[in-house]
């Protein structure tokens, strides 16, 4: 269940190129905009989880919704997933046409670890 405490906070990339950042509902998408009216839908694409990219790139907001249906490793899948689209946008933005392996395997793990702790900050956690 999402906590209605959490306020999505931005997180930059190393060698800071791309800003991004965890939405759970439309209520944080609005968050992240100036102007509220000119907040995006969230989850606009149906898909159970997406990224959406905002002025040239600079910024991205990672969108995951209701997720009591779904097992700790589809979450994690979800999430890994859109680190690997805000990364594939991070290298267009550095113009990093093959970057090593491990720069590549770093720099997603670093995105991933990012948005799993997003996302563990934006779930309660009951007291039984």
């Amino acid at each position: 269940m999402i906590n209605t405490n959490y306020v999505p906070e931005w997180y930059i990339s190393p060698f800071q190129h791309v800003k991004y950042t965890l939405a759970r509902n439309q209520l944080h998408m609005d968050l992240l905009f100036d102007d509220m009216d000119d907040s995006d839908e969230f989850l606009s694409m149906g898909a159970g989880a997406q990224v959406d990219f905002y002025q040239d790139s600079a910024y991205a907001i990672v969108q995951i919704g209701d997720t009591s249906e779904r097992t700790s490793v589809e979450i994690h899948g979800l999430l890994l997933h859109e680190a690997v689209h805000v990364w594939q946008r991070i290298r267009q933005r550095m113009g990093e046409r093959e970057p090593s392996i491990e720069f590549e395997a770093y720099s997603i793990q670093r995105i991933a670890q990012d948005l799993f702790s997003m996302f563990e900050e934006s779930e309660t956690h009951d007291q039984k």
